[in-house]
C-alpha cells in the first residue's frame, strides 16, 4: 500500500480481534493470534504509539437512551486552513456533537448531533450555525433511521462480520448513577480494566461488572471499538452520500444488503432528509473508489438518483456518550 505502514499478519489479526471486541483481555487476544500475552500487549501498544490506533471508544445506541441522531453537512467560506481548524475545534468541544469529520468535496465537514426532540435539535443546530458565524456558506441535514458498523474489511477476507447497530429514538432506558460513572470513564477508553474503572469511579468491581454486563445485554452498549487511522495504513476514506429514486422497498433493501457485503464498504447508514443513504468506503486510491462507484451505478441505476462524495481527511471526534444531554433529559 503506497504511503502507508504495512501490517504483518499478527498485527492484522490483533486489529481484527480489537475491532470485534476491544475489551477482550490481552491473554484472550494472544491465544487467538497465537502469541504470548506479553507480545500481544507490546504489539497493541506499538499500534497505539505509531498512531494507527488513536484510542478505544465505547459505542452506545443513542436511540435506546431516548435520543435521535442528526447529520449536519457544512460548507464553509472565507476560511483559511488555520481558521477552519479553529472553527472545527469549537464544534468538536460541544457535548452534543458525537462525531465530527472534515474533508474535501461539496461539504467541508460533517457533524453528528444527538437530540431528544426536533425542537432540541433546532436549537442545537442554531448554536452550531452561530459558532460558524459568517463562515457558513451552505448546510443541510439528515436524520438517522438506522446504521450498521460492519468491520474494517481490509483486515479480513470474510464478509459476514458481527455488526454494531445504531437506531433512531425507540425508547428511553434510564441510566442510574453507576451507569453514568462507568460510561464517563470508558467512553473514550474502552479497554480500561475493571480495577482501573473502580479506582476512578469509587465503585466496587462486582458492581462495575454487573452494570457493564447489563448495559451490553440491554443493547445500550453496542460494542467496544478501536479508532483506526486508515490513512496511516495507506487507505483513503470516502464518504458516499446518496438520494434514492422512487423504487419498491425490496429493491432498495437489495441495494443496502449488497453494500453491507461489499469488501470496500464498512459502514452503512439509512437516513431521512437531504440524503437517504450514507456509506463509508476504504480504498487504496481514487481509481479504486471510482470502481466501487461505477459498480453501484451499473447494478443499481434504478435506485440511485443522485450521489455526492467527500474524501475524509480528519476525524476530530467519535464519542457516543453525550453526558450532559443524558443528565438533563430534556434540554
Amino acid at each position: 500500500m503506497a504511503n502507508g505502514q504495512i501490517l504483518d499478519e499478527k498485527d492484522r489479526k490483533i486489529l481484527l480481534e480489537l475491532d470485534r471486541d476491544a475489551r477482550q483481555r490481552d491473554s484472550d487476544i494472544a491465544k487467538k493470534v497465537g502469541i504470548s500475552k506479553q507480545v500481544a500487549n507490546y504489539r497493541i501498544q506499538k499500534l497505539s504509539d505509531s498512531g494507527i490506533i488513536s484510542n478505544f471508544y465505547t459505542i452506545l445506541n443513542a436511540g435506546k437512551l431516548g435520543l435521535n441522531s442528526y447529520y449536519i453537512f457544512l460548507q464553509f467560506e472565507r476560511l483559511n486552513k488555520e481558521k477552519e481548524k479553529e472553527l472545527l475545534n469549537k464544534i468538536n468541544n460541544l457535548d452534543y456533537v458525537g462525531w465530527l469529520v472534515s474533508g474535501t468535496g461539496r461539504w467541508d465537514a460533517v457533524a453528528l448531533v444527538f437530540a431528544d426532540a426536533i425542537s432540541t435539535f433546532d436549537r442545537l443546530l442554531n448554536e452550531i450555525l452561530l459558532v460558524c458565524g459568517d463562515h457558513i456558506h451552505e448546510y443541510v441535514f439528515s436524520t438517522l433511521i438506522n446504521a450498521e458498523h460492519i468491520s474494517y474489511k481490509f483486515l479480513t477476507q470474510k464478509t459476514n462480520q458481527n455488526t454494531v447497530k445504531q437506531t433512531e429514538k425507540q425508547q428511553n432506558i434510564d441510566l442510574d448513577d453507576a451507569d453514568m460513572k462507568i460510561l464517563d470513564v470508558i467512553a473514550q477508553d474502552a479497554r480500561m480494566s475493571a480495577v482501573d474503572i473502580s479506582k476512578k469511579t469509587k465503585l466496587p468491581i462486582h458492581v462495575i461488572t454487573y452494570h457493564l454486563k447489563n448495559m451490553v445485554k440491554t443493547k445500550i452498549i453496542e460494542g467496544f471499538k478501536p479508532k483506526i487511522n486508515v490513512n496511516k495504513l495507506g487507505y483513503q476514506w470516502h464518504l458516499l452520500l446518496i438520494q434514492f429514486q422512487r423504487v419498491k422497498n425490496d429493491r432498495w433493501k437489495e441495494f443496502i444488503s449488497f453494500c453491507k457485503q461489499h469488501p470496500k464498504i464498512y459502514y452503512v447508514t439509512s437516513t431521512l432528509g437531504a440524503y437517504n443513504f450514507m456509506m463509508d468506503t476504504h480504498v487504496k486510491n481514487t481509481e479504486e473508489f471510482k470502481e466501487v462507484l461505477l459498480e453501484l451505478k451499473e447494478k443499481y441505476s434504478d435506485v440511485i438518483k443522485l450521489y455526492e462524495s467527500i474524501i475524509i481527511f480528519d476525524e476530530y471526534k467519535i464519542d457516543y456518550f453525550p453526558e450532559e444531554l443524558i443528565k438533563k433529559g430534556s434540554l
